[in-house]
């Protein structure tokens, strides 16, 4: 089970959201909800990486080109295109 999504049965639906309350998708039946947590979380992980990944991008301009991170970041932003 998820720490951070739920299913819960709306009518004829599976309604899957983030325990803040925000919808995330409708299902026919609740493996089809299970399936949309897993990519969900799947994404969550993905996104967390590529974070941690920009954060080390900025940090590095930071360094290497004494940059301020705004504009160490507008530099990875303009790389990423």
């Amino acid at each position: 089970m998820s720490d951070r999504y739920g299913i819960t049965h709306d009518g004829y639906e599976f309604k899957v959201s983030q325990i803040a309350g925000v919808t995330v998708g409708r299902n026919k039946t609740e493996q089809e909800a299970q399936q949309s947590i897993e990519v969900c979380e799947q994404d969550d992980l993905i996104l967390k990486t590529a974070r941690g990944l920009v954060k080390k991008a900025v940090d590095a301009l930071m360094r290497t080109h004494h940059f301020d991170r705004p504009t160490a970041l507008n530099w990875i932003r303009e790389a990423a295109g």
